[in-house]
């Protein structure tokens, strides 16, 4: 892997140089939150780069809310560049990719998003109270699974190239030298800090190392009859889970057309597998709340070889009933019947 520095000034020349060829989105600064907007000459200034992942998981850009299948949408003509995403969303996206990619069906709009969209990660520099990847086997930067990933220095940034993509984007190497190794020795140090700060925000929630492996031992525990009784079945935590990929089909017709539209599911809502008789196989709110939890620890285990929850904290940040995820992984590991709500939650 070939690692760069670019200074700051010209990593803004280098965006603005690539603004004709490139559909690029970026995080912006919005009440305390990042938030992914389309890059131009009149925000280029604003964007902000290195601090946490942002508020919209990476799936909404290849995996939308609501999109039509039938018929097929055509493939976008200008490539897209996504600056901003986290290890969580990287590591949610190999998921997405096992989904919709890597089976014998292969999604074509995915396909062709991914195919057309080059992904700069960065490293978490400022993690949020609510993140806790490093419970799940994740860092707060990534080793691998992006075209592009950004370091955040004093200075500048370092620039590692994970693919053919990556290299092409930067083919141009007038801005960029070969990273020296005291920076890297720099940027490791960097990276051991955060990680031990995320370490720390984690502490008192005791969860195992291992929570795959426990998980399935504790499916029938009767704490879950109890612990969910702040969820409103609102759907909000699956629909900002970067790595939840249930969805419904929705036809629509008229005289001149037929339409088949693809739109996110839940399996908190009361309607999740419903068969056509009226019967649920999951009736009751704690088991479908359960299921979830099912689903990121146990099921997509099996399934894919990688655990389905990536610590990004955005299902805790934002339910409204104020559950903290972590809290209910501790009552059930711990098997305590306590309140698992918190008052609040900082962003940034």
């Amino acid at each position: 892997m070939n690692t760069y520095f670019i200074e700051k000034k010209r990593w803004f020349d280098f965006l603005e140089g690539n603004l004709d060829n490139y559909s690029i989105i970026a995080p912006f600064s919005y009440n305390d939150a990042l938030i992914y907007e389309p890059l131009s000459l009149m925000n280029l200034d604003r964007a902000v780069f290195g601090i946490v992942r942002p508020v919209q998981p990476l799936k909404s850009f290849f995996f939308p809310f609501k999109e039509r299948v039938v018929p097929e949408i055509l493939e976008q003509e200008k490539q897209t560049v996504i600056i901003g995403a986290a290890n969580c969303d990287l590591s949610a996206l190999r998921i997405l990719d096992s989904v919709f990619l890597n089976q014998e069906y292969k999604d074509p709009n995915y396909r062709a998003r991914r195919q057309n969209t080059t992904v700069v990660s960065i490293d978490c520099a400022n993690p949020l109270s609510v993140c806790f990847c490093d419970a799940v086997g994740l860092k707060p930067y990534p080793d691998d699974g992006f075209d592009l990933n950004l370091s955040i220095m004093e200075n500048g940034f370092f620039v590692d190239v994970g693919s053919k993509k990556g290299e092409n984007l930067i083919s141009n190497k007038d801005l960029f030298r070969p990273a020296k190794d005291i920076e890297i020795e720099e940027r490791n140090k960097i990276r051991s800090r955060v990680g031990s700060t995320i370490v720390s925000y984690n502490e008192s929630f005791h969860l195992p190392r291992n929570i795959s492996e426990e998980f399935p031992e504790n499916f029938a525990s009767k704490i879950w009859e109890k612990i969910w009784q702040r969820c409103v079945q609102c759907g909000g935590c699956t629909s900002i889970c970067p790595s939840c990929v249930c969805f419904f089909l929705e036809d629509t017709s008229n005289r001149e057309r037929f339409i088949k539209n693809k739109i996110y599911d839940s399996c908190l809502l009361p309607g999740y597998a419903r068969m056509a008789s009226g019967l649920s196989p999951r009736p009751l709110l704690w088991e479908r709340y359960r299921n979830r939890f099912a689903c990121k620890y146990s099921y997509i285990v099996s399934n894919y070889g990688r655990i389905g929850c990536t610590g990004c904290g955005r299902c805790i940040a934002g339910c409204p009933g104020k559950i903290d995820k972590r809290k209910v992984l501790r009552n059930i590991f711990l098997q305590k019947d306590e309140d698992v709500g918190y008052e609040s939650v900082k962003y940034l």
